[in-house]
């Protein structure tokens, strides 16, 4: 029976009871077994792969009570399911999880950390048992300005760069128009800056 996730399949087994309801139905073992399977796996299709105990129960609940499926040929008068990983699908979900766990806490640690460079000096003092040296302290500040500057000014810059030379397909054009683009960029920082009154590159008094 396939899996929600089809890199990660389980064994599923099943005990049935039920009666026939039909005289002269040929192959009516073979027809509740297939039908079965198939409420199984649509009753599994979207449920988590590692939540083997759960699946287990959905399954039951859904199929196990007598007259939840009716049939033109049988009668079902009771289902236990049974589920199972194999050791290398278990080895293959445990990876998974630790993955997932791994990309939650760097995700976190971007929002939380990453991005406030203060936490991040605040970070490295909390896991030292002695204050830095003046030159350590002022290497982690000047690591903290530059995260922080980079998040705010390079960062979308460099962004905007990339999505510019994303058209041309020569290099040497990329790095023209990466030219282009910091020399407008200057240009226009230098204009915002500027005192009243003074005139700009262009030659226009602001």
């Amino acid at each position: 029976m396939p899996s929600a996730e089809p890199d990660v399949p389980f064994v599923a087994s099943f005990t049935a009871l039920w009666r026939p309801v039909a005289r002269h139905r040929v192959n009516l073992p073979e027809q509740v077994r297939s039908d079965l399977r198939s409420a199984a796996s649509a009753v599994t299709a979207e449920l988590p792969p590692d939540d083997l105990l759960g699946a287990e129960d959905t399954l039951n609940a859904a199929l196990g009570v007598p007259g939840s499926r009716r049939a033109p040929h049988y009668r079902l008068l009771s289902v236990k399911f049974s589920l199972r990983l194999s050791p290398s699908s278990q080895e293959v979900l445990a990876a998974r999880r630790a993955d997932v766990a791994r990309i939650r806490r760097l995700e976190f640690l971007k929002t939380a950390l990453y991005e406030r460079p203060d936490l991040l000096v605040l970070d490295h003092l909390e896991r030292t048992s002695e204050l830095p040296e003046e030159e350590v302290l002022a290497e982690l500040q000047r690591l903290s300005r530059s995260i922080k500057s980079c998040g705010a000014w390079w960062q979308p810059l460099l962004e905007v760069w990339e999505s510019l030379g994303a058209g041309f397909g020569d290099v040497e054009i990329r790095h023209k128009a990466m030219e282009a683009l910091l020399q407008l960029s200057a240009e226009a920082l230098r204009a915002a800056t500027a005192p009243p009154g003074r005139a700009s590159p262009d030659g226009r008094v602001g």
